[in-house]
């Protein structure tokens, strides 16, 4: 990430997984602490996922496993209900606002690691935990410089 043309490079490969239509899945809060898309299962991979209104990005956040972050009783449980669990105060506003009613379509953009290593061109075995985490953090500062599909 120290340099600018890695971090274009990382910018560019975003913006074209983020262009694929299958990418996208509505997104319910289910009553007490889980979340779950309705329309199909993400798949069983690691990578990331941009909650969304609409077309408007909410929350960045990254999964060893899509699939089971946003739809297993485990994986999408969030902070109200792990007292242990580093907060996630943003992802727990939305589930807030959600149940008052304030969103009207709530929908999720799954991005994968293969994905985007492929569009990169990069080999999935040079990448690291803290990239990931490096990627997620890129992907939430520039959320809104993205063009997310209707």
């Amino acid at each position: 990430m120290n340099d600018i043309q890695v971090v274009r490079r990382l910018l560019d490969g975003l913006r074209s997984v983020v262009k694929g239509s299958s990418s996208y899945y509505d997104l319910k809060f289910k009553p007490q602490y889980y979340m779950e898309t309705p329309g199909g299962c993400p798949p069983e991979e690691a990578g990331w996922y941009v909650i969304l209104e609409a077309n408007n990005p909410l929350y960045v956040g990254k999964a060893d496993d899509l699939a089971a972050r946003l739809n297993s009783s485990q994986g999408s449980t969030d902070n109200f209900a792990k007292a242990a669990r580093d907060s996630d105060p943003e992802r727990n506003m939305i589930k807030k606002f959600d149940e008052a009613g304030l969103f009207q379509h709530l929908r999720v953009c799954v991005i994968t690691e293969h994905q985007l290593l492929r569009t990169l061109n990069v080999d999935r075995r040079m990448v690291s935990d803290l990239d990931r985490g490096n990627i997620e953090k890129l992907l939430n500062i520039f959320r809104s410089a993205m063009t997310f599909n209707a």
